[in-house]
C-alpha cells in the first residue's frame, strides 16, 4: 500500500523547515502504524509560479532533501503552471519536471497526453541512466 503524505498542515508550508517537520511527523506516524518507509511518498506541494515564483527552488530543494533521506517523492506537477496561458503550460511543466527529476523526484501526477512533457520525462530518464538509450526511446 502506498500513501501520499502532503508536507503541509493548515495551508502551504512557509518554507522547507516547516515541510521537513511535517515530513518527519508523517514518517514517524506511518512507521508507528506498521507502514514501511518505501510505502510513504512525500509531496512537497508544487506551487503556482504565478504569484509564488520565489518559492519554486525551495520545492526542488525539498525533493532533494526527501531523496537524501531515502524517501520517495511525488506531487501534482501541473500545479506550478496553473493560471498560465494554455500554450505556456507545457513549456513550464516540462522545465519543472526536468529540474525535479534532477533532484531525484520519484514520481509525479502529470498529463500523459502532453507530448512535450512525456518526451521530456523520457529524455531525462535516458540522461539519468534510468533507461537504456535506443533510437526509438520516444516510442517506447
Amino acid at each position: 500500500m502506498v500513501c501520499v503524505a502532503l508536507c503541509s498542515c493548515n495551508g502551504i508550508a512557509a518554507d522547507n523547515d516547516e515541510r521537513m517537520v511535517h515530513c518527519q511527523n508523517m514518517l514517524e506516524r506511518g512507521l508507528s502504524l506498521g507502514m514501511e518507509r518505501e510505502d510513504l511518498w512525500f509531496d512537497p506541494l508544487f506551487l503556482v509560479v504565478k504569484g509564488m515564483q520565489d518559492k519554486q527552488l525551495e520545492v526542488l530543494e525539498a525533493i532533494k532533501m526527501f531523496s537524501d533521506m531515502g524517501l520517495n517523492s511525488t506531487g501534482g506537477l501541473s500545479n506550478n503552471s496553473n493560471g498560465m496561458p494554455k500554450h505556456i503550460r507545457p513549456i513550464m511543466d516540462s522545465a519543472l519536471v526536468a529540474m525535479a527529476m534532477m533532484q531525484d523526484l520519484t514520481s509525479a501526477i502529470v498529463n500523459p497526453c502532453d507530448l512535450r512533457l512525456m518526451e521530456t520525462i523520457k529524455s531525462c530518464d535516458i540522461i539519468k541512466n534510468n533507461k537504456l538509450y535506443a533510437d526509438s526511446y520516444l516510442e517506447i
